[in-house]
């Protein structure tokens, strides 16, 4: 019996044919984008006749549109796929690593009924396509990794979480002179290391262990996965079929009677069936648009040239310049990781082109340009950003925006009056730089000069999405698949590159009417059409953007030099050392700054008496601030007292190996904090569970801790199981704003882990929070006796951060020492009296007492003339995507640099930005303060955000499903005119993406998106229903900074109306029908799909209690039908924001039991039960109603039969946590975990508080099998196929 297996990948097409169990036949082809066409291919080598019966099933990413033409070919998911295939190799297999083109998966547990697994979702940094891309950056070919890594003698630190940060840090290593084998095989440490952080995270692996999939083919990934994974030869097993196993796992699988001549048909029906309508303009360059090559004289002048090199990571540039600006040569070289033989060739080209020329200047730029500048006696060092506003503006003197798109950097830059007052770069993502084009051009076998004209060729431009640079891939390969031509997909592709640019490097910021487009990318007439597409008229192509940057770079170095001789001694004159050159003054706010640092570590010894036990403190979070209190604390006590040294490569190499989850880099570095502290073997590990902390001035109900503060401690501790080690963690839980009191409590409380008495611990205290005091004090006063002595033209950076960023030398990313290496006074957030100021008026709901602080700075610097903030927010962090617009709303005109902290190791893209930003201070003027100038004297704008409507004013509620029309009902009663916002669409996404600066999480600019495009179509006096929450996480800030949004947007005549949703029980207008509103909603989504309508038109608008118990019982007494599967999550996620997954799953039979609104709010309301008091009897009678609907209700109820047992739940997992409404969604999804067979959690991606319930063990707390719906609109087929997989062990 023949059996074809048929795995049809982003990038590969497979195919197995089983004789009687046996391979008779395998096959493999790279697709190129063309799926169908290679796997007609593929087919004919099988060498069968046309009418031969075989069973079939086909598998793999690209398989829909086949489906479609015959939904009886069997099919089975990745996973099931892997799982088959990898036990008909290896019988005995106890997990799987699988690594592909664009898939990593771990798969463990496999000789179980189910398995459990984890996969990548949409970012690329472990998988092959990762390796693809950083081969082409090193200048080799990806067969000769393996070769190649077999030459390394060390593992270099690069980042293995993004392509973009592996680059840059692969620049700085060749620049550094690691070679090649290192760079490849630190890649492969790199990727593996985040794949076991983000990928396996806490799934246990089951040895042995089967690597299979495209990326075995790379012996240094085989090594790094021994290594990381610590297997032995005989526990990691790389099977020769290990490319080939989803393949056989179908052919395993495989059912039914196929022959070729039924696939051949049906494989040319979908070659020819798609869509052309995707609502993307045609691309179409506007006339008089030049491309053409820079136009050059070829004659250098009597009086010499000025010499401009720009040494970028792909290529090196240089020109020449006559006096008044005209170009006389230019030449494009390869960089090939080695800047300084690439500028040896460019000068030896001139002078064997034009002899011995005079350079009157030279000039400098780009990211080789330190060492090379100095080695050549450059005139001119300068920053990129610099260098291309200079270049823009000669040509442009009106312009105002720059947009330069370079290979592997893209750049935005705001310029009035020919200087730049604003700028920023690619941070995070890719996918708008021309390495990107380059990269999906080779991958569609389409050469790169034939691209652009490809794309304006195209009719319907295929819609794309904005995906990371390999994920993209995804959906070019099912475009394909579905017979959308390559002209279609190119011209796609333009439109998703600019839309990327303009999204995730432009976002908020300001764009002119005379915009210059520079960079190499303008090479590709599609993109350029693209952007006129954006901007129309107001986009002009410099006439030099391919060497613009060289070309900014002779003009800075001509206006450097003036009158004067060039100081340029090429390289014929001997290297010379670098001298330090730092003067008395510098050293001096060297020493100034370090001080804060010594102030904290007073009194500390680090000795260890053997006599004593050891006190281990990580020296991360807020240890930044307590330490003197810990360390007086237990010294005094009669403890060994370790603090782990600053964070330091060792520290990092020891997370990324431990780290189980994609936090925040601050949150990642206690791992190894930790982890060190094991290898000292202390008996203690002290680390402060932070729930709240009061800033002095705040009226906010409680100044939480961030979701990771309040669960960090306890979740990594259990993570590196410091137990078993014989250590014991001590976490008291801090809630400071309750005052010292609670934290004297809770440090009393350790007297009996401690086997200390009470009194003695007292006395110890006493000594901590007087060291606390002393230190604050300390630093406040040196801050102080610094701002007394400015000078007016004195210009003080203040670098603004939580404290652990600040003094954390990795999380600072040394940029107070470059700072002030070029002659900055630099001082911190501590050194400035924010703590006196009150902006409660002006942010009554700013939770985050960290926000206060850093807002308090924002006002205090925006105040005084001669300071400015370099602001240094974290990667991943939910409350920097909120403050950052709003410090931004703060800092008004005045210019501030924001950097974002990652753990990538290359600083060259910091320095980039402290050098440009640097550049335009310098054309700001020095102020003189007047005579009674008072720091503390800023303006605070009240804001105050209303808590219900004002009647006769349109109100717009969200869209939320079938919640929305009992909630306008309820407003209606109460005298409102309601009406339902947009759903969401691309469009309206648009609107709200537009306005975004970081990770925001989906509810944000689907929200705003929404508002936006209602005053789009009418700008009367309007109402918008936006709700607060008390804390901690982001979704509570939404509200204010929306507000900030349409402030800067003058739509003052649109007012939010925010209450409070945790004291909504004492604050709302007849309780009881809002409640109804709920229920309605929940009774609603308990019925079948094809009973609500019908359920619905029996009802009143606003359905009595009788309605929803008659509804509640029909309801309960029909079959229940399918699967039951539990729906968790944030009320947006589970109604509007999911994709249409939800509803998809009823429509093919399952019964899906979401989460019911009433009850989480509910829940809400008791766990705030102090500021509930008066309506405690209210919620138990509401209690009362739920238990009998859900009695009602059956087998079709969400409710919990005992509400009370969800807070026993959240109670012995996260007893002291706010945010999110955590502790509800994790009782929920262990509560109905035991009626259901199986439970979906659905949240925005990058969510914290989803992070925070994966750390706390919610996978192991249920009983039926987890998955984590990950949500950002870009639900498809790859994600289907992944819950597919999951349902398929369900």
């Amino acid at each position: 019996m023949l059996s074809l297996g048929m795995d049809i990948g982003t990038s590969t097409v497979k195919l197995v044919l089983l004789k009687n169990q046996e391979i008779e036949k395998q096959w493999m082809a790279v697709h190129h984008g063309n799926p169908f066409v290679c796997l007609k291919k593929g087919l004919s080598t099988l060498e069968l006749a046309m009418d031969t019966p075989f069973s079939l099933c086909v598998t793999g990413s690209n398989t829909e549109a086949l489906l479609e033409q015959d939904s009886a070919i069997p099919s089975l998911g990745d996973i099931p796929a892997i799982v088959e295939g990898v036990r008909w190799i290896i019988p005995q297999v106890g997990s799987v690593i699988e690594i592909g083109s664009q898939g990593a998966r771990f798969i463990t547990e496999v000789q179980s009924r189910t398995p459990q697994f984890a996969a990548n979702e949409h970012c690329a940094g472990g998988t092959g396509s990762f390796f693809e891309d950083q081969m082409s950056r090193v200048g080799c070919k990806l067969e000769n990794y393996s070769a190649l890594v077999e030459q390394a003698q060390s593992v270099p630190r690069l980042s293995g979480r993004c392509a973009v940060f592996a680059k840059t840090d692969i620049i700085h290593r060749q620049q550094e002179g690691v070679s090649t084998p290192d760079i490849l095989l630190g890649l492969c440490y790199a990727m593996i290391r985040n794949y076991k952080a983000t990928i396996v995270r806490r799934l246990p692996v089951c040895k042995p262990v089967v690597f299979c999939g495209g990326v075995t083919c790379n012996s240094g990934v085989i090594r790094a996965i021994r290594d990381v994974f610590g297997l032995t030869e005989e526990e990691l097993i790389v099977p020769e079929e290990a490319r080939f196993e989803a393949a056989i796992g179908a052919a395993c699988k495989a059912e039914g009677a196929f022959t070729l001549a039924q696939l051949d048909a049906l494989l040319n029906n979908a070659m020819t069936a798609h869509s052309t309508t995707t609502g993307l303009p045609r691309l179409e360059l506007r006339p008089g648009t030049s491309l053409a090559e820079p136009n050059a004289t070829k004659i250098i002048p009597e009086s010499g040239c000025a010499l401009g090199i720009d040494i970028g990571s792909t290529s090196t540039d240089l020109v020449l310049v006559g006096a008044d600006g005209e170009l006389v040569d230019f030449q494009y070289l390869r960089t090939a990781g080695n800047p300084e033989g690439a500028v040896r060739k460019g000068l030896a080209s001139i002078r064997e082109r034009f002899g011995a020329v005079r350079f009157t200047a030279v000039g400098v730029t780009g990211s080789g340009r330190e060492r090379v500048g100095k080695r050549i006696g450059a005139d001119a060092v300068r920053d990129e950003i610099t260098a291309q506003a200079k270049g823009a503006a000669h040509w442009v003197p009106e312009v105002d925006t720059v947009f330069e798109i370079g290979g592997q950097d893209s750049k935005y830059i705001s310029i009035q009056n020919g200087e730049v007052v604003d700028f920023q770069m690619n941070k995070i993502c890719a996918a708008g730089t021309g390495s990107f084009v380059e990269e999906q051009a080779a991958r569609m076998g389409i050469p790169l000069a034939e691209f652009g004209p490809l794309a304006l060729s195209s009719e319907h431009p295929a819609s794309l999405g904005e995906r990371c640079t390999v994920f993209i891939e995804t959906a070019i390969a099912s475009a394909a698949a579905e017979g959308v031509s390559q002209a279609e997909i190119a011209a796609g592709l333009c439109h998703a590159i600019v839309q990327n640019y303009l999204h995730k490097v432009v976002g908020s910021k300001p764009v002119g009417q005379h915009i210059v487009l520079q960079g190499g990318v303008d090479y590709n007439p599609g993109i350029v059409a693209a952007f006129q597409s954006a901007y129309g008229d107001r986009v002009q192509v410099s006439p030099v953007f391919s060497i613009s940057g060289a070309y900014g770079a002779a003009l800075l170095a001509q206006e450097a030099v003036g009158d004067a001789p060039s100081r340029f001694v090429g390289f014929d004159s001997p290297a010379k050392d670098a001298e330090d050159s730092r003067s008395a003054e510098i050293q001096k706010n060297i020493d100034f700054y370090k001080q804060t640092d010594k102030l904290l570590l007073e009194g500390y010894t680090g000795k260890r008496d053997p006599r004593k036990k050891t006190v281990g403190v990580p020296f991360a979070l807020m240890i930044h601030k307590f330490f003197p209190m810990a360390n007086a604390f237990f010294t005094s006590l009669g403890f060994n007292v370790v603090l782990t040294d600053p964070t330091s490569e060792e520290t990092i190499r020891l997370a990324q190996q431990t780290a189980q989850g994609e936090t925040c880099y601050p949150v990642k570095l206690i791992y190894g904090h930790m982890q060190q502290l094991i290898d000292q073997k202390v008996d203690y590990i002290f680390l402060p569970t932070i729930h709240t902390m009061k800033h002095e001035k705040s009226r906010v109900k409680h100044n939480y801790g961030c979701v990771y503060m309040q669960t960090a401690a306890a979740s990594i501790a259990k993570a590196l199981d410091i137990e078993s080690k014989g250590i014991t963690l001590l976490s008291p839980v801090f809630d400071l704003d309750f005052g010292q009191e609670a934290m004297a409590s809770a440090m009393l409380g350790l007297s009996k882990i401690l086997g200390i008495p009470k009194p003695f611990c007292a006395k110890a205290l006493l000594s901590g929070a007087m060291a606390v005091r002393r230190h604050t004090a300390a630093v406040e006063k040196q801050g102080k006796a610094l701002l007394a002595t400015l000078k007016p033209e004195d210009k003080i950076l203040v670098l603004i951060t939580r404290n652990y960023g600040v003094s954390d030398p990795i999380l600072n990313m040394g940029i107070p020492e470059l700072l002030l290496e070029r002659g900055y006074k630099v001082i911190t957030l501590s050194h400035l009296p924010g703590h006196a100021l009150d902006i409660a008026d002006e942010y009554e709901n700013l939770y985050y007492p960290f926000g206060q602080h850093i807002l308090s700075g924002a006002k205090l610097i925006a105040h005084h003339p001669n300071l400015y903030a370099v602001y240094l927010t974290n990667h991943g962090c939910g409350p920097d995507t909120m403050l950052s617009h709003l410090f931004k709303q703060e800092m008004g005109d005045k210019p501030y640099l924001q950097i974002e902290v990652d753990e990538h190791f290359s600083n060259v893209g910091v320095i980039t930005r402290i050098e440009a930003f640097l550049n335009s201070l310098q054309h700001r003027p020095a102020v003189a303060l007047p005579t009674d100038f008072n720091i503390e004297q800023v303006d605070i704008h009240p804001c105050r955000l209303a808590q219900t409507p004002s009647p006769n004013v349109p109100l717009y509620l969200p869209a939320m499903g079938a919640y929305t029309p009992y909630l306008a009902a309820y407003f209606k009663q109460q005298g409102a005119d309601p009406y339902e916002l947009p759903h969401l669409t691309d469009d309206i996404l648009s609107l709200g993406r537009a306005e975004t600066s970081a990770k925001e999480y989906l509810p944000f600019p689907a929200l705003l998106g929404s508002i936006l495009a209602e005053r789009k179509n009418d700008q009367t006096d309007a109402q918008f229903l936006i709700p607060q929450t008390q804390g901690a996480e982001a979704d509570g800030q939404y509200a204010r900074v929306i507000r900030a949004v349409l402030d800067r947007r003058k739509e003052q005549n649109a007012q939010l109306i925010s209450p409070m949703l945790e004291t909504l029980p004492e604050m709302a207008q007849n309780c009881d029908a809002l409640f109804r509103a709920l229920l309605a909603g929940d009774i609603l989504y308990a019925a079948p799909a094809d009973k609500r309508a019908d359920i619905s038109a029996q009802w009143d608008a606003l359905p009595g209690w009788e309605q929803l118990h008659t509804a509640a019982r029909e309801i309960g007494a029909l079959p229940a039908k399918g699967r039951r599967i539990a729906a968790v999550g944030m009320p947006l996620c589970l109604t509007e924001l999911d994709n249409g997954v939800l509803a998809a799953l009823e429509a093919e039979g399952e019964q899906v039991l979401r989460a019911p609104l009433s009850e989480a709010l509910w829940f809400l309301w008791k766990d705030n039960l102090d500021e509930n008091k008066p309506s405690a009897g209210w919620l138990d009678q509401m209690q009362r109603q739920m238990q009998t609907l859900g009695n009602e209700l059956g087998a079709h109820s969400a409710f919990a039969e005992d509400a009370e047992t969800l807070f026993l739940i959240a109670d012995s997992a996260l007893p002291n946590f706010s945010g999110g409404n955590g502790r509800y969604r994790y009782a929920k999804a262990v509560e109905l975990s035991n009626r259901t067979n199986a439970v979906l959690t659905l949240a925005p991606r990058y969510e914290n508080t989803a992070m925070i319930l994966d750390m706390r063990g919610l996978h192991d707390a249920c009983r039926a099998p987890v998955f984590q719906l990950s949500l950002d609109n870009d639900w498809d087929e790859t994600a289907w196929s992944r819950l597919r997989s999951f349902l398929y062990y369900c």
